[in-house]
């Protein structure tokens, strides 16, 4: 399995991959499915959909004592992936020390119910499953109870014409405390069904792989087959996992903290942009999810204050060495830079800018001098005639927040003179009273003293990677000079 070094450190085919000759010699209907090679080894064919149905049934058989069926014309699922996601779930709820009486929804839980069956076998949560499949209700339910779990997952068949996803669970159950949701939504819109699958018997990937260019995308590196309802939805993942935002809006703290699946890297941005929104009201991460060539992306978020959304992977850090005394310089500059800073303790420092003001410092200086300068020149007026057309957005009334939607307005005068007009121009832009506006980039900065100088590790909580280099590379030029 590729990209192991980027799974979660407890996932144990991180370091130990499925050995397919034991699996071969211990399963004899795993064995159908199997190649032996010259040089002793066994190959498998992923691009087999049975093949990936009995790989899957296998590990789950082996490593966590499950019998479950998958039933043909339904989505298989990886087991390493969804192992993965567990475990960030995992990390997030012993952060905040939730180790007891967990339970868990799972949106959309397929025939398989693996998300479920694993997180209940394997950490102890309970669950309520849902689905708005009627078959895919049943064959979960018997997958339930076929592994004598019936006291710890709930299986509840919901509308799928109803456009919220959480709301009608949660009121039905008024009592009960929820410690997350988690979800693997349908990836594609309507519009990419006829360019991406066939329909015969099912949905499936394999007829259409060779005869369109799509997003210039190679092949898949294994058979896809699943339904309609489990590929796509209108408005693709994007529309499905916004109206999980929508009602973790109503619903806060209802449930402690919200996570999905993500399958496209450009749905990550239109969604982040839409929790920004909410200012410092919620708490967001995104960790890669990887299992062999596919890669998938975990998006939580919470609006308990209280909670915090770690994980066992690490984000992203640097560290430099620089003169005595390396913390009094850096909280001057921090605040020169127009950033704030605070201390977590002695030696450790939390900044957050809210604008870029490290970038650009020479050009900043230059302009600087020229406006101080006793020989500038004398300005010239002349006459100039500038048109500009900004494009804001266009509101559609559909804010799901504020209720209100965005607009822009602009209208022209005439006025006494020919050749010159006035403009009015206005522009809405709904924010929820009393938001104060995220920073762009969140830093903790570790002080490590040395009897000649100190080391500055910078560790990046939220914001872009590039902001981080940019900062650092700009205190080490100043530090260390």
């Amino acid at each position: 399995m590729a990209q192991g070094n980027e799974m979660h450190p407890r996932n144990p085919y991180r370091d130990k991959p499925p050995d397919f000759k034991a699996l071969a010699i211990e399963y004899p209907e795993f064995r159908k499915f199997c190649q032996y090679v010259s040089n002793g080894k066994v190959t498998f064919d992923f691009r087999k959909d049975a093949a990936v149905r009995c790989l899957t049934q296998t590990l789950l058989k082996k490593d966590f004592s499950l019998n479950v069926n998958l039933p043909a014309g339904h989505l298989v699922p990886r087991v390493a992936q969804k192992l993965n996601y567990c475990l960030l779930i995992d990390d997030i709820l012993q952060a905040n020390s939730l180790t007891s009486n967990v339970v868990g929804i799972d949106i959309g839980t397929g025939t398989s119910c693996i998300h479920a069956l694993i997180g209940a076998r394997h950490f102890g949560w309970k669950f309520v499953a849902t689905d708005g499949d009627e078959n895919s209700v049943q064959v979960a339910h018997e997958n339930v109870a076929r592994n004598e779990m019936g006291d710890s997952i709930c299986v509840v068949h919901v509308n799928p014409a109803v456009k919220t996803v959480l709301m009608d669970v949660i009121n039905s159950m008024p009592d009960s405390e929820f410690s997350f949701c988690m979800c693997n939504p349908p990836f594609f819109e309507k519009s990419d069904k006829e360019e991406r699958f066939c329909e015969e018997p099912s949905l499936s990937n394999e007829t259409y792989s060779n005869n369109f260019d799509f997003d210039m995308r190679s092949a898949p590196h294994s058979e896809t087959i699943a339904s309609s309802a489990e590929l796509y939805v209108e408005g693709g993942e994007v529309a499905f996992v916004n109206r999980i935002i929508d009602d973790s809006v109503c619903l806060r703290d209802r449930i402690k903290f919200y996570t999905t699946m993500i399958g496209r890297k450009s749905s990550l941005k239109p969604l982040l942009q839409r929790l920004e929104r909410f200012g410092e009201n919620v708490k967001f991460l995104v960790h890669p999810l990887n299992q062999g060539k596919t890669k998938r992306w975990m998006l939580a978020w919470t609006f308990a204050k209280e909670m915090t959304l770690n994980t066992a992977l690490k984000n992203s850090s640097i560290s430099f060495q620089c003169p005595k005394p390396g913390l009094v310089k850096l909280m001057q500059e921090i605040s020169r830079l127009g950033g704030r800073w605070s201390q977590e303790q002695p030696s450790v420092l939390v900044a957050e800018f809210k604008s870029v003001t490290w970038t650009n410092q020479r050009a900043r200086r230059k302009a600087n001098a020229l406006l101080f300068e006793n020989s500038a020149k004398r300005a010239r007026w002349n006459t100039s005639s500038v048109a500009c057309e900004a494009m804001m957005g266009n509101g559609d009334g559909k804010d799901s927040y504020t209720n209100s939607g965005n607009f822009v307005y602009s209208e022209s005068f005439k006025t006494s003179d020919p050749a010159a007009v006035d403009t009015s121009s206005q522009a809405y832009f709904p924010l929820p009273s009393g938001v104060t506006p995220r920073p762009i980039v969140k830093l903790r900065i570790q002080v490590d003293p040395d009897d000649k100088c100190d080391t500055l590790s910078f560790e990046l909580i939220s914001g872009a990677k590039q902001h981080l280099h940019q900062i650092v590379q700009y205190l080490k030029n100043l530090l260390c000079r």
